[in-house]
C-alpha cells in the first residue's frame, strides 16, 4: 500500500515542476506574455538567426554570431511557435526549467524523499529572482537542465552503485548532453571533462579496467557523433568552412580577454568572477556553499571520500570553464545553479530527523507548502531586476514604436532594416524582419571584417531604415525621423531611427 502511494505521489512531481516553472517564469522572465517584450541583445540575436535559419538562412554564412548552432536551432524552434514574439521562447524556458527542477528534486530525494519537494519553490525563487537570471532566455538557462541531470546521475552513481560498473546507458545519455554543450558553448565542456574523468579514474581504482575504457570511449564517440548532423547541414548549405572558422577558430583565438602572463591572470579572473557571482547572487551562492560544506564535512559512513572528491572537481572545473576566458557576465554563473540542490540536502535531513508533530498531518503540510510557495513567488518578483518592465506598454518601447513608424513610412513592399553599430535589441523582431546582412548586429568577438562590412552596408544605402544606439552622427544619405530613450541594464540608451533620403 505504501509503495503504491509513493508511485502515485511521484506521478504528480513533474506536473508540479511544470506548474512552478510556468508561474515563476511568468513573473520573472521578459519572454513572458505579461511583459511587453524581451529587449535583451543575446536572446534577440539567437532568435533572429534561429528565425532566419527556419527561412533558409545559414548561421555564420548568412547571419553571424559566435555562439554554437544549438542556440540558433533552439530559438528557431521557438520562432515556429510565434515568429513575432518571444512566447515560444517562454515555453522553451518553461520546459527547460521544469526539467531542472525535476533533477533537483531527484537529487535531494537520494538523501531525503520526505522533504525533497522543498527544492521546487526554493530553487524557483532563488534562481529566477536572481541577478544572474538577467533578462531571461539566456543560452545558459536553457542548458542548465543538462548539467542538473548530469550532476544527479553522478551523485547517484557514487552514492548508490560505486564500486560497481557504471551503466553504459547512463554514460551514453550524458555523452549526448555533452555533445549538445559542445555545439552550443564548448567552454562548458569543462563540466563533462570532470564528469567522465572522475568516473573513469574511480573505475580504474576499483579495478574495473574494461568498463573504464569502454565507458570513456563510448562517451567520446557519442559526444562527437552529435556533430555529424551539423557537418551534414553546413556541408549541404555551403557553410561548413564558416562554421568551423567562426564558431571554433574565432572563439578559441578571438574571444579571449586575458593579458600576459596568461595562467596567473586566468586564475585571478576565475577567482574574481566566482567571487563576483557569489556576491551578486547570495540566494544562490549560500545554498551552494552550504551543500558543498555539508558533503565535505560529513562522516565517511554518510558520504564516501570519492563522493566528496567528485563534487569538488565537478564544481571547480565547471567554474573554471565558465570564467577562464576572462569575462564574467552576470548570466554566466546560471549554469552553476544545479549545485544549489546540494544545499537543500542538509535542510531536508534536519527536518526529517526532528519531525514537528503538526507537520505530520497532510492538510497542514500541504497548506504550509502552498503558503511558502506563494511567499517565495512574491520574493522572486520583489528581487527580480526585470519587474520594471511589467508596467511598460509594448507600444511605448522604442522597438514597437519604431516598427509602427517604419510600417507607416516605408516606400517599398517590405521593410528593409539594418541595426548599425550595436547588438540586436529586438528591432528586427518588432518589425518582423529577417535581416539581409551577415553582420546584422555587433557581437562580442571583435572581428575586423565586422566593422568594415557594416560600414559598407551603410555606404551602399541598401536598407531603407537604419537604427542606431547612442550615436549622434547621422549616416550619410539618411534623415532622422524618430528618437527615443529607453532604460536597460542600469542606464538609458538613446535609439535613433533614420530613413533613406530620396
Amino acid at each position: 500500500m505504501e509503495a503504491l502511494q509513493k508511485r502515485q505521489f511521484k506521478r504528480w512531481v513533474f506536473p508540479l515542476c511544470v506548474l512552478f516553472s510556468a508561474v515563476f517564469l511568468l513573473l520573472c522572465t521578459k519572454s513572458s506574455p505579461l511583459f511587453p517584450l524581451n529587449d535583451w541583445v543575446d536572446s534577440n540575436i539567437y532568435f533572429t538567426i534561429g528565425k532566419g535559419m527556419m527561412h533558409g538562412k545559414v548561421p555564420y554564412l548568412d547571419l553571424y554570431d559566435q555562439k554554437g548552432p544549438v542556440a540558433f536551432l533552439l530559438f528557431g524552434i521557438a520562432s515556429l511557435v510565434s515568429g513575432g514574439s518571444f512566447f515560444g521562447v517562454y515555453l522553451l524556458e518553461v520546459v527547460a526549467f521544469s526539467f531542472t527542477l525535476l533533477a533537483a528534486y531527484r537529487l535531494v530525494s537520494l538523501y531525503s524523499e520526505r522533504y525533497a519537494l522543498l527544492a521546487l519553490p526554493v530553487l524557483s525563487a532563488c534562481i529566477l529572482g536572481s541577478m544572474s537570471f538577467s533578462h531571461g532566455g539566456s543560452l545558459e538557462e536553457l542548458l542548465t537542465p543538462l548539467f542538473a541531470w548530469s550532476l544527479y546521475y553522478s551523485v547517484r552513481y557514487f552514492k548508490t552503485e560505486y564500486p560497481k560498473p557504471i551503466s553504459l546507458r547512463v554514460v551514453a545519455l550524458n555523452a549526448v548532453f555533452a555533445g549538445v554543450a559542445l555545439f552550443a558553448k564548448f567552454t562548458l565542456l569543462a563540466f563533462y571533462i570532470a564528469w567522465m574523468g572522475v568516473i573513469a579514474v574511480a573505475l580504474l581504482v576499483a579495478k574495473q579496467y574494461k568498463r573504464a575504457i569502454t565507458a570513456s570511449l563510448l562517451f567520446l564517440g557519442v559526444m562527437f557523433s552529435l556533430g555529424i548532423p551539423w557537418v551534414i547541414y553546413f556541408g549541404a548549405t555551403g557553410g561548413l568552412e564558416s562554421f568551423f572558422h567562426y564558431y571554433f577558430y574565432q572563439n578559441i583565438f578571438g574571444y579571449f580577454y586575458l593579458a600576459d602572463p596568461v595562467l596567473p591572470n586566468m586564475i585571478l579572473a576565475i577567482v574574481r568572477s566566482v567571487a563576483a557571482f557569489s556576491y551578486r547572487n547570495p540566494q544562490i551562492s549560500l545554498w551552494i556553499v552550504l551543500g558543498i560544506l555539508w558533503f565535505l564535512l560529513s562522516k565517511r559512513e554518510g558520504v564516501k571520500p570519492v563522493e566528496k572528491i567528485n563534487l569538488v572537481l565537478l564544481f571547480g572545473l565547471f567554474a573554471c570553464g565558465v570564467y577562464m576566458g576572462g569575462q564574467g557576465y552576470r548570466y554566466y554563473g546560471l549554469v552553476l545553479t544545479p549545485f544549489m540542490a546540494l544545499g537543500l540536502v542538509p535542510v531536508a535531513r534536519l527536518l526529517e530527523r526532528k519531525p514537528v508533530q503538526p507537520l505530520e498531518k497532510p492538510f497542514v503540510r500541504v497548506t504550509l507548502y502552498a503558503a511558502l510557495s506563494v511567499a517565495l513567488l512574491a520574493f522572486a518578483l520583489f528581487v527580480s531586476d526585470n519587474r520594471y518592465m511589467l508596467s511598460i506598454r509594448r507600444e511605448d518601447t522604442p522597438q514597437a514604436s519604431f516598427a509602427q513608424t517604419m510600417r507607416e513610412k516605408k516606400t517599398e513592399d517590405e521593410i528593409s532594416l539594418f541595426c548599425f553599430g550595436f547588438p540586436d535589441a529586438g528591432f528586427y523582431l518588432a518589425a518582423d524582419v529577417i535581416p539581409q546582412y551577415r553582420f546584422f548586429a555587433t557581437a562580442n568577438v571583435g572581428l575586423p571584417e565586422m566593422g568594415q562590412e557594416q560600414a559598407r552596408y551603410v555606404a551602399e544605402r541598401s536598407a531603407e531604415f537604419i537604427v542606431t544606439r547612442n550615436r549622434d552622427d547621422a549616416p550619410d544619405g539618411y534623415n532622422l525621423i524618430q528618437t527615443q530613450t529607453f532604460w536597460s541594464e542600469d542606464y538609458d540608451d538613446t535609439f535613433r531611427l533614420y530613413q533613406r533620403a530620396n
